[in-house]
């Protein structure tokens, strides 16, 4: 069995569990650089930017995830994974040192657009690795360690927030170069612990590459001998047969239909979740009157999404992703009706977290079926790609939601949303359809070799010597 195989049958060994946690603190740096602004908007000198700029201050962020996801992370499928990682956070630095020194608004709005930029890079190619250094039967909980990071990252933010601009008497400066020495510190641990992926050295198939490879499977206590060809057998999750690596391998025939389908319900969860997520806390407090029922509405759809992270890696072990979304869909729809139906009270709370908890979810699962989707070749691009086009619904939703409080009631407003949650888990159980027997399959083996490496003698591996 390739080194790729052995990975993925075999129990998860100490080293691919630091990958994993360092992947974790990746994406919390993701949530601290990006979230940052929001704490600091309350704290910009009068005069620096109007109501309207602050809301391009914001969204400069998430079209910069955008551009980031769909434009510079599938360069990872080139060039490797562990370089795209290492650029994002640099860029990070650089953006954050822009933004702290900015003399104008502008500059800030430049300064967020590159943040954006990284953030959307490192959280593309983040859950890449994460999967590809994971057991097959581990992968779903990985994914789930791997997601509680960001909502960890805008907590550490908010805590952030209230002490050091309380230090520093309202410098917001201050925070962006929190920033930045928290993504520094991501960048030194990532220069010095987190290996290229195997899947993409097999793929390399180069001299060099095998060099890494022997590496590697020294510090994992595996056997490897480098075998001819051995790319053709790079994984076994590789639903498809097709090797592309150009920009239409996603949508070639074999591909297609789980893409577009990847798109159609990531892109309707993003929008619902980013409305829950923003409008929330307005409009219950529009609709009862009271700001402090609207805040902790907002406060316990947050704490249920930072736990759907949790609840998705336990399930996991168990359930496919694909299952997982459209069930956990089709209970957010349910929760966001209950919920707009009471509105005010002990159940209306409770629904509150069940929406965050199911949502968050959803988003996990989309997060953990998209990459195994595709052949290693085009993992990367697969990936950003969908990550880049849900920040459509990211973008439009909440301003859609601005200027429909204006003229509906927020009954109606969350009555409407259920419609893309309900869209979306169309599209998660038309994926499950048609990509259940592959992954059972990919379980089945991994299974059936793991039961086999039980019954084999232990094989040490001498380290390999540097180059």
């Amino acid at each position: 069995m390739d080194v790729v195989g052995t990975v993925k049958s075999s129990k998860m060994r100490p080293y691919q569990w630091l990958i994993i946690f360092l992947c974790m603190f990746c994406n919390m740096v993701d949530g601290f650089d990006f979230f940052a602004m929001g704490f600091v908007l309350p704290h910009l000198p009068e005069g620096f930017a109007t109501p309207s700029v602050k809301g391009y201050l914001i969204s400069a962020g998430l079209v910069g995830m955008a551009c980031g996801a769909m434009f510079v992370a599938p360069l990872a499928d080139r060039y490797g994974r562990r370089p795209l990682i290492i650029a994002g956070l640099t860029t990070n630095i650089l953006a954050m040192i822009l933004t702290a020194l900015a003399p104008n608004a502008s500059t800030m709005l430049a300064g967020r657009f590159l943040t954006g930029i990284g953030v959307g890079v490192i959280s593309a190619t983040m859950i890449v690795v994460a999967q590809e250094f994971s057991s097959v039967a581990r992968r779903n909980f990985a994914v789930g360690i791997v997601t509680v990071g960001f909502p960890l990252g805008s907590t550490l933010a908010g805590l952030t927030g209230v002490s050091i601009l309380a230090l520093f008497d309202g410098a917001w400066q201050a925070m962006f170069w929190v920033g930045m020495i928290v993504s520094a510190a991501g960048l030194i641990l990532v220069s010095s612990l987190l290996p290229e992926t195997l899947s993409f050295l097999v793929a390399s198939d180069t001299p060099k590459s095998h060099i890494k490879i022997g590496r590697i499977a020294a510090r994992l206590g595996i056997p490897y001998e480098r075998q001819s060809k051995e790319w053709r057998s790079v994984s076994a999750d590789d639903s498809s047969s097709s090797s592309s690596s150009t920009r239409e391998g996603v949508l070639s025939p074999q591909l297609r239909e789980r893409t577009l389908l990847l798109w159609i319900g990531y892109t309707f969860l993003t929008a619902a979740y980013y409305f829950v997520g923003t409008w929330t806390p307005q409009l219950i407090a529009d609709a009862s009157g009271s700001a402090q029922e609207g805040a902790v509405a907002g406060t316990i759809i947050s704490v249920g999404s930072l736990a759907g992270s949790i609840v998705f890696g336990v399930i996991g072990l168990k359930f496919l992703a694909t299952r997982i979304a459209w069930v956990a869909l089709s209970l957010a729809v349910v929760s966001l009706v209950l919920f707009t139906i009471t509105m005010q009270g002990p159940l209306a709370l409770v629904m509150a977290g069940a929406l965050g908890l199911a949502v968050f979810v959803s988003v996990s699962s989309f997060t953990a079926m998209a990459p195994p989707m595709y052949p290693v070749t085009v993992r990367a691009r697969g990936y950003g790609l969908m990550v880049g086009i849900s920040r459509i619904g990211a973008v439009v939703t909440p301003i859609l939601a601005g200027y429909a409080a204006g003229s509906f009631s927020a009954n109606s407003i969350f009555l409407a949303a259920s419609v893309p949650l309900i869209i979306s888990a169309v599209a998660a159980f038309r994926l499950w359809s048609v990509t259940r027997n592959d992954f059972d399959r990919e379980f089945a083996d991994a299974a059936v070799a793991a039961r086999r490496a039980l019954t084999r003698p232990e094989t040490t591996v001498a380290p390999t010597k540097r180059a």
